[in-house]
């Protein structure tokens, strides 16, 4: 009997042993995340007009310069003079004709740009400033790729309607901001924070943990004088105020991992650099609010969610569900509902983005108005085009011009193949 009894014993550790092996880790679903992102990028279709975009401005007078991306931009071009609602058949053909040749200059351009890459030509910078001084004197197109990265991450985390892929170019400028030995150290952690913003935002949470904790170790291993003193401030400042986005940013991606506990201990951590900065906003509320209902201490944190419905940001909706739940708390609730969804943070950061004066606002901040304007309007030129094309169906196309669905893709497939038979060689 003890020998069957060793017998079940051992037969039942293999088991865990092996249950336990089934087990991915931490690591492991980071690589696989990273894989798909990978993957995403190899794949976007909405990344060919953006990097044909940069390639054909950085290689502007090249004689190096591939022609095929010059003419989808070229193509692109043409789709300004479109009117947005074509009223005559002879409008509709022509905007059938003017998105058929986009089309193959779009085939053209991707298999162009699977071999040509915008940086072995000069830099944007020298594009957009000529005879400007270098804004950082080991500036290189590593960086102006990270601070590319910044800026449409921005842009990405306050356009929600998804009329422009900024994600996928936010991803594809990350990928090239490869830090070289000669970066200020605190670049290089921004870096990490971007990439972690990124793919949290993005629902690659096991990636962005790795990217934030790594941005926090880099952060706190820094000494306050690696840190520019900002406006009135100390190098020590500037410091306590990245680590404090450090940990709000850690603490919203492990919210998107269901680990709360260690989500509450970021937040906590971040509300108490704030503290130390005098740093009080719809940010600081709310975390009050989280960190003393999870303790327990319901009224203050319907105090703090009083100071929230107050604020002139919110929207009057937003205002009373605020009040409602701070009313619900005084009566000894044990949740925030409002909190625990993912609309509560695009509240809070579109909150947080209309007090900075609005998102052109912020641009104009980071770039300058004119190279703010530089980047979004080609952004909301090319959502356009898309939008065009996706709407321009078959049907419409032929509607009034005496063309059927079938002709339309014939005709886009009977281009392709000339253009493929004419540039294969003999």
């Amino acid at each position: 009997m003890n020998r069957l009894h060793h017998r079940v014993a051992a037969l039942l550790l293999v088991g865990l042993t092996a249950c336990g092996g089934c087990q991915k880790t931490d690591a492991e679903r980071a690589a696989k995340e990273r894989a798909e992102i990978d993957e995403r990028l190899r794949d976007s279709v909405a990344l060919v007009p953006y990097r044909a975009l940069k390639l054909t401005v950085r290689a502007d007078g090249d004689p190096k310069a591939p022609e095929e991306v010059a003419l989808l931009w070229k193509a692109l071009a043409e789709t300004r003079a479109l009117p947005d609602k074509p009223l005559t058949d002879e409008a509709t053909r022509a905007a059938a004709r003017t998105y058929l040749d986009l089309g193959v200059a779009f085939y053209k351009a991707r298999k162009t740009l699977q071999t040509r890459d915008e940086d072995e030509f000069p830099l944007l910078w020298s594009r957009w400033a000529s005879g400007e001084a270098l804004p950082l004197p080991s500036y290189d197109a590593g960086q102006e790729h990270a601070f590319l990265a910044a800026a449409l991450l921005v842009l990405d985390t306050a356009e929600k309607s998804d009329r422009i892929p900024a994600t996928e170019l936010v991803f594809y400028e990350l990928s090239r901001a490869t830090p070289a030995p000669g970066w200020p150290a605190p670049l290089r952690a921004a870096v990490q924070a971007s990439r972690g913003t990124a793919f949290c935002q993005a629902g690659y949470h096991y990636a962005a943990e790795e990217e934030l904790t790594g941005f926090l170790t880099e952060t706190e291993r820094l000494p306050p004088e690696a840190f520019p003193a900002i406006q009135q401030g100390t190098p020590a400042q500037s410091r306590e105020a990245v680590l404090a986005a450090g940990h709000f940013l850690r603490a919203w991606n492990r919210m998107g991992l269901k680990r709360e506990r260690a989500a509450e201990d970021d937040i906590e951590q971040g509300l108490r650099s704030l503290q130390t900065l005098g740093v009080e906003n719809e940010l600081t509320w709310w975390g009050w609010a989280f960190i003393h209902t999870r303790r327990g201490r319901y009224e203050e944190a319907a105090a703090s969610l009083d100071k929230l419905a107050a604020s002139p940001y919110l929207e009057e909706t937003e205002r009373r569900e605020v009040h409602d739940s701070a009313q619900a708390l005084r009566k000894h609730g044990d949740s925030l509902p409002l909190f625990q969804q993912t609309r509560a943070t695009l509240l809070l950061g579109r909150t947080l983005l209309a007090r900075a004066g609005g998102l052109e606002h912020v641009l104009t901040v980071l770039l300058g108005p004119q190279r703010a304007k530089q980047l979004y309007a080609p952004l909301v030129w090319m959502d356009r085009v898309r939008q065009r094309t996706a709407n321009l169906s078959p049907e419409q196309v032929a509607q009034g011009a005496g063309e059927t669905l079938d002709r339309g893709w014939k005709a886009l497939q009977q281009r392709l193949d000339k253009s493929t038979t004419q540039n294969s060689p003999p």
